[in-house]
């Protein structure tokens, strides 16, 4: 019985979106495999129009979960490379955050206005960082 609520937690845990805070400096990802990135190695962001499931294939988990659609951890296919997904395999858009010293980032909601919403959020913190002089 015990083992059957642990499994049941770990599911429902896994299959919740991630919470997104976005900061000045740093972008902040709540989930199982969460971290925090620094704004300044954000090399580049893009809002892509497509399903993760159109954008390519998404490999193999390396470490990560997937469950009833809902792709959380690290994953490693031969189109996109070693990538961190928190991503809702069939919603659109995606963004897709390339950092400088990490993997490829990808986030999806199964709200596009959520998605776009930290899109925009993630775009504005990185012009606040490089326009410090302004």
């Amino acid at each position: 019985m015990i083992v059957l609520i642990v499994v049941g937690a770990v599911l429902i845990y896994s299959s919740k979106e991630p919470e997104v805070g976005v900061f000045d400096n740093s972008v902040q990802i709540k989930a199982m495999y969460g971290l925090t990135i620094d704004v300044s190695d954000i090399a580049d962001v893009a809002l892509i129009e497509k399903s993760m499931s159109e954008i390519g294939n998404v490999g193999r988990r390396v470490n990560g979960a997937d469950v009833f659609g809902t792709l959380q951890g690290n994953f490693k296919s031969d189109t996109l490379g070693e990538t961190l997904l928190f991503i809702r395999l069939n919603s659109s858009p995606t963004i897709r955050i390339e950092r400088n010293n990490g993997k490829d980032i990808y986030l999806s909601f199964s709200s596009s206005e959520k998605t776009i919403r930290i899109f925009n959020e993630i775009t504005t913190a990185m012009n606040r960082d490089y326009n410090i002089d302004e």
